[in-house]
């Protein structure tokens, strides 16, 4: 029972999407996951309350709605009880003057919404989403969908496509939008992969965040974020597969310098015939192997991981279902932005100083009950507040700044919501220390992989020489978001990890993968 082709050490939903393609080519495959639930970052719990459905990290399964894995179905997760929704409108903005955007499906729509501010911005709009169309999206879905080394090519539009990552998504926003409030918009959508904005290697941000975000709407997971999970694991056991919980592996066994099986916490062995493929934070992989099993620039190079931007979540449950107030009215949306241009840049800067920052803060806030209203009993809601905030402060520490920086979150948004911060029925608040503490894959308190600067990103990712998801073990895989394209909920590493891991297997990926 301890022997399979493939085991994987974790459960996140990429390592989960590679056991999935694997056992569909007739693997046997075992996923071993160190919690009680599987899912890693994509998971839903009753954080407050019982039966009030949380998603404690990822809401929005936007980036994988173009992964071929979803677009074309691959493994048809619909017959195993996913469904999404595509919410209209994506999201709304509310700013301190009353005035507020709002981002509807039809991009006309969305241009007349801007027009109110700027007309020349709300042209620019429409243009910055046909130059998204004109040949950077197939250059951007070659460079997620393939391992860095297969995506070399020269183009027309990969070259504009290179020129404009290279630069900032401040600059990208600032050059192309003139009013303050449209260039808070689209500046908004582009921090919302949780990347540092003023720094180069992020100007493609401002394309790709809106144009998904135009096209999917907020691509809400009936049931909440942990049905992708739910489903892959169904189609695993269809195919027989197993999944185990409650079995951290602590141990990656080498014999003959090859990767041949792991051993958990509680002492059980688990051999693998063919491959072990891991989706342990890459920083953290040294641990659990044989001491020199990794080159030492490896180890160095892990050693320098930048986290990136760490978060800050505030959970609330509420008797009802809220609305955001837009032009002195409500409007319902699974979805609402809060944060200047300035602000934004400011929290960002305090971030780097190691300060929270609840003046005019970045704020993600995600009402998912407007479409799913069965993640709350007796009409309730579920409503969470997202930021950015360091791990480490210089003032005072999370115990005392936790509640602080949480109840400032809770006034900013119940300012511009048909709710009071007295109407919560219970309030959760964390900080990058207990998010670390809930999924040891959030190392140093970052829940997206770590930062995407030129050092850490593609052929880099995460150590030069090893992005294509095969570690310096022979036999052992990496996946997860330390590996190409990085974090967040697009199930690009794990689909990419299987075509690797199918191709070494002797298996022709093609009849898998569309």
């Amino acid at each position: 029972m301890n022997e399979a082709d493939v085991v994987v050490a974790g459960a996140g939903h990429n390592s989960l999407i590679a056991a999935a393609y694997l056992a569909n080519a007739g693997f046997e495959v075992v996923v071993l996951e160190a919690r009680d639930i599987i899912g890693g970052n994509t998971v839903t719990e009753e954080l407050t309350l019982p039966g009030f459905k949380h998603d404690s990290c990822s809401s929005a399964h936007v980036l994988i709605q173009s992964n071929p894995l979803m677009r074309n179905n691959e493994l048809g997760l619909d017959r195993y009880g996913l469904r999404y929704v595509f919410t209209d409108p994506a999201f709304v903005m509310p700013f301190e003057d009353g005035a507020g955007i709002t981002m509807w499906r039809d991009r006309g729509r969305t241009a007349e919404d801007l027009a109110r501010f700027s007309r020349s911005d709300a042209t620019a709009y429409i243009e910055f989403l046909d130059e998204w169309d004109s040949g950077l999206k197939q250059v951007h879905s070659r460079v997620s969908n393939l391992p860095p080394a297969e995506v070399a090519e020269d183009s027309e539009p990969a070259r504009r496509y290179a020129k404009l990552n290279a630069m900032s998504a401040r600059d990208v926003v600032f050059e192309r939008f003139e009013h303050e409030h449209v260039r808070s918009f689209i500046l908004w959508l582009s921090l919302a992969t949780v990347q540092d904005v003023t720094k180069g290697g992020s100007g493609i941000l401002p394309f790709s965040v809106t144009a998904g975000r135009q096209e999917f709407g907020w691509a809400l997971p009936i049931g909440g974020s942990g049905m992708l999970p739910a489903a892959l694991a169904r189609s695993i056991e269809d195919h027989g597969g197993r999944i185990v919980t409650s079995a951290p592996v602590v141990e990656v066994t080498v014999e003959g310098g090859r990767a041949t099986g792991v051993v958990t916490s509680g002492g059980s062995r688990y051999r693998a015939r063919r491959a072990v493929l891991s989706t342990i934070h890459a920083a953290r992989l040294a641990e659990v192997l044989p001491k020199e099993s990794l080159p030492e620039d490896f180890v160095k190079r892990m050693g320098r991981w930048k986290p990136g931007h760490t978060l800050f979540a505030v959970h609330l449950a509420l008797p009802r279902v809220p609305s955001f107030i837009i032009e002195g009215a409500p409007r319902a949306s699974t979805a609402g932005a809060f944060g200047s241009t300035h602000g934004m840049l400011a929290q960002i800067a305090a971030h780097r100083d190691g300060k929270t920052y609840p003046e005019d803060p970045w704020i993600l806030v995600v009402n998912p009950c407007v479409a799913d209203p069965d993640r709350a009993p007796g009409g309730g809601a579920t409503l969470k507040l997202l930021t950015i905030a360091p791990r480490d402060l210089v003032d005072e520490g999370w115990d005392v700044e936790r509640e602080r920086f949480g109840r400032a979150l809770i006034d900013l948004v119940a300012a511009h919501m048909d709710f009071e911060p007295e109407d919560a029925l219970a309030v959760l608040a964390e900080c990058p220390l207990d998010l670390e503490d809930r999924n040891p894959h959030n190392y140093l308190g970052s829940c997206h992989g770590g930062e995407l600067s030129p050092d850490q990103s593609g052929v880099n990712r995460p150590v030069p020489g090893y992005s294509q998801y095969r570690t310096p073990v022979p036999g052992l895989y990496q996946t997860g978001a330390t590996t190409h394209p990085g974090g967040s909920v697009s199930g690009r590493p794990g689909r990419n990890a299987a075509r690797v891991l199918l191709a070494d297997l002797g298996v022709d990926p093609a009849g898998f993968m569309t």
